[in-house]
């Protein structure tokens, strides 16, 4: 299988996982059980999917006096990037995404706790980011969709690499190695039992190994990964952070950067505002049923428009005087299609605050101001009813009012 075909499956298994409401790094287990196999027989493959990825691993693993936690240091930054480049692929429009800021307890506590700040800039600028100031890294341009899914699968296998170097040294039976030995021992084997023969033959050659250059262990930092806490706020919390709200001080950027709530913990159900929060959980199975859809129907979308305040005037008591009051133009209750929407297309998000329906990477929603509510449509049968509902709504509020009896 190669990078090419590698590619192509990954990005199905990130949109997939997206239409199950959930954004994140690669968690399809058969995915992961291919590469790791092909990995485990081609470490050279690691080149092919990201240039630098030797020169990421040497960096991460280079004098560490022990080498099992900083595998475990290592795989979590991998995963950091991973999801990094993830987010701007499945989600373009949401401008959080588009500033590291390089205070924040993600970047700080497991990016630089493992790899140096020049590969760091480097990683980060193949996602598109440019450096603003000594705070925060910025899209300045969106690179391709195909080169950020190239990004995070790079990253994905150096995540599985890191596993199998793990296992190798679970298999050795120490963990106290030069990384340089490991990463030879590594590229040289065909499996790891041949690696681990190569490392045991050569331990038993040296009666003292050489001795490991000094350098500090790995942060530890079990957070779960996600992208938007400070370092000031990750302490006492388990959440670790890229994309922060800016600590206050001369120094910090302005406020006004502050990123808003993931589309994914509005509600997720037909129409309602009372469903459950779309979490992005990489670890929830991929089996999971979708939410049942509400029936739909002109005699509902009657009583939802006769419940609306304002829509119908309310009668005046018998000599009641009218009160003064400025008109009242009403909101368009209907929902409409957006135009990036085409024939036979089905949309995917609803904007509850413009009432229109998008597709995915509708270029429009970057434009929605930040505030809005977007909520996820799943699956086909969710999408054809909301499709159906505006083509009602069209009818009933382009064409002159009905009334009611």
């Amino acid at each position: 299988m190669g990078s090419s075909s590698l590619s192509e499956d990954y990005r199905l298994c990130l949109e997939r996982e997206l239409r199950h409401g959930r954004a994140g790094v690669c968690g399809d287990p058969s995915l992961r059980a291919v590469l790791w196999h092909i990995l485990v027989e081609d470490f050279d493959l690691h080149g092919a999917l990201q240039d630098d990825a030797l020169a990421l691993l040497t960096d991460g693993l280079w004098g560490r006096a022990d080498l099992a936690p900083a595998l475990r240091g290592l795989a979590r930054a991998f995963e950091l990037l991973e999801l990094a480049a993830v987010h701007l692929y499945l989600l373009p429009w949401r401008k959080e995404f588009t500033t590291i800021k390089t205070f924040s307890g993600g970047y700080v506590h497991v990016l630089k706790g493992a790899l140096s700040e020049d590969l760091l800039i480097q990683s980060f600028q193949k996602m598109g980011y440019v450096r603003r100031d000594e705070h925060r890294l910025m899209v300045a341009a969106p690179p391709p969709a195909r080169q950020l899914v190239q990004v995070a699968l790079g990253c994905f296998a150096l995540r599985l690499e890191c596993e199998i170097l793990g296992e190798v040294l679970a298999q050795l039976g120490t963990s106290v190695l030069p990384a340089e030995e490991l990463l030879q021992a590594r590229r040289a084997s065909a499996d790891v039992a041949s690696c681990v023969a190569w490392l045991q033959q050569r331990l038993a050659r040296e009666e003292e190994p050489p001795p490991v250059p000094p350098r500090g262990s790995p942060a530890r930092c079990q957070a779960r990964l996600d992208l938007y806490r400070d370092v000031q706020e990750d302490e006492g919390s388990d959440e670790t952070s890229l994309y922060g709200e800016p600590s206050p001080g001369p120094d910090s950027p302005p406020s006004e950067l502050a990123c808003q709530p993931l589309f994914w913990e509005q509600s997720a159900r037909l129409w309602g505002v009372g469903g459950g929060a779309w979490e992005a959980e990489v670890s929830s199975p991929a089996s999971e049923e979708e939410p049942e859809a509400e029936v739909f129907s002109l005699l509902s979308l009657r009583q939802e428009l006769l419940s609306r305040p304002g829509d119908l005037a309310a009668p005046q008591a018998p000599g009641t005087p009218e009160q003064a009051s400025p008109p009242r133009v009403p909101e368009r209750p209907g929902y409409q299609t957006h135009s990036c929407l085409g024939p036979g297309a089905l949309p995917a998000l609803c904007c509850d605050t413009c009432r229109q329906l998008h597709t995915t990477h509708c270029a429009a929603l970057a434009t929605c101001r930040p505030g809005h509510p977007l909520r996820a449509l799943h699956g086909n049968h969710q999408r054809r009813l909301w499709l159906q509902r505006a083509q009602v709504d069209a009818l009933l509020y382009d064409a002159p009012r009905p009334a009611w009896p």
